[in-house]
């Protein structure tokens, strides 16, 4: 059965590359996100929908093309060797995207919530920077070993099966501080209010 839909997955790749990782990387957003909610978070029947349809949404298409394409582009920077040198120069090109992605995501969950952008602006400030050291710590091995021995057409399947797991955090850390800034905004215009009155 696993034979037959990795022979079904790698067939329909290559026919149709971009809108297979679109599927699969949607699936990982959605599934790290129901991990977020009911085990990390422990929500249970408080489970929110409309936030696991913002994370598959802005995972298929916002997270898909940045992974297809800077794939791409660093295989066509350093040539598809594999070899540990063409490894570390190619993870040291994915990791100033780092901090613009990670931001852009932030960006996108807030804005599909129509969220004040000096709310998002503060968050990204405050928040991404956690969240790329975070990433830094799983994704630095996850690419040596992906970069070194993972075939370019199957990489974005095998990040995203340790996305899984990144995505559980990334959606818990990226939901709960737009949360603790929602809160801390609402203080400050409360603040703002009763300075007035005096």
């Amino acid at each position: 059965m696993v034979k037959m839909l990795l022979r079904w997955y790698s067939q329909n790749l290559t026919k149709h590359q971009f809108a297979m990782n679109m599927v699969t990387t949607g699936t990982v957003f959605f599934v790290g996100d129901i991990l977020s909610q009911q085990v990390v978070e422990k929500k249970r029947e408080d489970h929110d929908i409309k936030r696991t349809c913002r994370s598959v949404t802005v995972g298929s298409f916002y997270s898909t093309p940045i992974i297809v394409y800077l794939y791409n582009f660093v295989d066509k920077l350093f040539g598809p060797s594999q070899t540990r040198l063409n490894a570390i120069k190619k993870i040291g090109v994915l990791s100033l995207f780092s901090p613009l992605t990670n931001a852009g995501y932030v960006f996108c969950n807030n804005a599909l919530q129509l969220k004040p952008f000096n709310e998002t602006a503060r968050q990204i400030i405050t928040d991404v920077p956690r969240i790329v050291l975070t990433g830094y710590s799983i994704w630095f091995p996850t690419h040596f070993v992906l970069l070194t021995a993972v075939p370019l057409r199957h990489r974005v399947l095998f990040s995203n099966l340790v996305g899984v797991m990144w995505t559980c955090y990334l959606t818990h850390a990226s939901n709960s501080a737009s949360s603790s800034a929602s809160r801390g905004s609402g203080v400050e215009r409360r603040g703002e209010e009763e300075e007035e009155k005096l």
